[in-house]
């Protein structure tokens, strides 16, 4: 019986742990070399200490940030079209994305001074910023 309750222990922590979003791990695959797998083995290693573990785990965050984002944006284009915004909308997302690449990429430069830390600089400031505007305009909805 004690042997039972430490098996149970162990691995139920294991298994509450979320699978990964497949749409994420498909636009992801898409947008990299990386294989499914690759991404499922390591879409929650953020922590791991492992630069290359950890790009993934980053890009997995932004990207599901930013699918979210796509699918807010839709939303309000729906919107903006029937109020007669729209190309206002297109606009201020046009200026949007690039403040969000260059504020990003000046992040990475001064994080981490073009180290191999620079990339996970950038993921990160990503995913915060693209989460930030989809809740503005999740608000706005």
């Amino acid at each position: 019986m004690k042997t039972l309750l430490i098996a149970f222990a162990i691995f139920l922590p294991i298994c509450a742990l979320a699978a990964p979003d497949e749409a994420v791990v498909r636009e992801m695959a898409a947008q990299t070399k990386l294989s499914p797998q690759e991404i499922r083995a390591n879409y929650d290693a953020c922590d791991s200490g492992v630069t290359l573990t950890m790009k993934i785990c980053g890009s997995y965050r932004w990207i599901a940030q930013d699918l979210r984002l796509n699918r807010i944006y839709r939303q309000s284009m729906a919107q903006a079209k029937e109020r007669g915004y729209d190309k206002t909308l297109v606009k201020a997302q046009r200026a949007w994305l690039g403040y969000r690449d260059a504020a990003c990429s000046y992040e990475g430069e001064m994080g981490a001074g073009g180290g191999s830390e620079e990339g996970l600089c950038v993921l990160s400031c990503k995913e915060d910023l693209t989460k930030e505007r989809a809740d503005h305009l999740e608000k706005s909805l």
